[in-house]
């Protein structure tokens, strides 16, 4: 069963306009539909038909049959079914049982009805064995059959059983239509406004019917068609979900490399760079200041080298005069002070690296 959709239909009064569509004297269609596509024998309560019980309304599911009871004068009401048929081959049976039809009231199934009454048909069996077609036009009923004086009635005598089961038919072939009262064939038209669409069921005012039986049956072609449709839809789909994944993959690694470059913007922001250039001047600054102390470093390594060497040569002489010691004790002091002044620049350069490493850290990151 097809979920339905009921929409109030408001009924315009004065159109008198002739819908353009092309008309024939023969039938139009002369396919074999005996593919099955929607059936519904009204045999369980569903929510797909609307149970409904008020001033207005009275339409419930009972015995096999759907029955409608419109009490109100003026407007009609239609049930839509959710299911959409294709223009391109279907056959439409509907058996319905006009039980009571008022001086105005109707029964109706509408068929390639657009979204919003845009557009559509409705195809009418009304009092006095009396039968119609309209068009839905913006929300605006437009008259196919009769004329204005007879607002688009046309009598066609014993064609319609009240308080019988009646079978309507609407067959299409490539955008024509015919139509069809218990296997008479009544109107063939062509028009090709309309790919696909709704149908349903209208209930005019003060009017009473029951329907027990829709049947939409479809050409093998058409079946075929449809299949490889959904063949198609299916392999575009998961083409479709492989980009997706795809993308969502993309997309997570730029999370967490924006996370990454968060994290490197706030460290910054802690040690006091406040921007780029910032980083990078204090960075080269600190470069440049680490290259002058390691000059001194090394000028003062060669120095105490020179001095050790020279201490170790004299104190090996064992034939010094006198006159040899103050040079020694000069010398002796000379290499204390540069051993403790080696130790210190150590620590500083010790600092140094530490504090280079953390913004060698920071300038790879960025």
């Amino acid at each position: 069963m097809q979920k339905t959709i009921v929409i109030l239909l408001m009924l315009f009064y004065g159109v008198v306009a002739q819908a353009q569509i092309q008309m024939s004297n023969s039938a139009l269609v002369n396919a074999e539909f005996n593919t099955p596509l929607f059936r519904e024998d009204f045999d369980s309560a569903s929510t797909d038909w609307p149970t409904l019980s008020n001033f207005n309304n009275l339409f419930m599911i009972q015995n096999g049959s759907y029955y409608m009871n419109r009490k109100v004068k003026g407007e009609p009401y239609a049930v839509l079914s959710s299911k959409k048929i294709n223009a391109s081959a279907f056959q439409l049976n509907v058996r319905i049982n006009p039980i009571e039809i008022g001086i105005e009231g109707y029964v109706g199934v509408l068929f390639m009805l657009q979204e919003s009454s845009i557009g559509g048909y409705i195809f009418e069996i009304g009092p006095l064995s009396k039968y119609r077609l309209r068009q839905v036009k913006n929300g605006l009923y437009v008259n196919i059959t009769g004329d204005s004086k007879s607002n688009g009635w046309v009598t066609s005598e014993g064609l319609v059983n009240y308080n019988q089961n009646n079978i309507i038919t609407i067959a299409c072939q490539n955008r024509s239509y015919d139509l069809m009262i218990n296997s008479k064939r009544l109107l063939s038209f062509n028009d090709i406004e309309y790919k696909e669409g709704s149908f349903g069921i209208l209930i005019g005012p003060e009017t009473k019917l029951s329907i027990d039986n829709i049947v939409v049956t479809q050409t093998e072609k058409s079946n075929q068609a449809v299949i490889n449709n959904n063949s198609i839809i299916t392999e575009t789909s998961a083409a479709v979900n492989v980009e997706i994944a795809k993308l969502k993959a993309t997309i997570e690694k730029l999370q967490n490399d924006n996370d990454e470059l968060a994290l490197v913007v706030e460290t910054m922001k802690a040690k006091g760079y406040t921007s780029p250039d910032d980083f990078e001047s204090k960075y080269v600054s600190s470069v440049a200041a680490y290259n002058s102390l390691k000059l001194k470093y090394d000028s003062l390594v060669n120095e105490y080298l020179f001095v050790n060497n020279k201490y170790d040569s004299l104190k090996s002489a064992q034939t010094m005069t006198s006159a040899v010691d103050p040079e020694i004790d000069a010398l002796m002091l000379e290499l204390d002070d540069t051993k403790q002044k080696n130790h210190e620049l150590e620590k500083e350069n010790a600092a140094l690296n530490r504090k280079l490493k953390k913004l060698n850290a920071g300038s790879s990151k960025k």
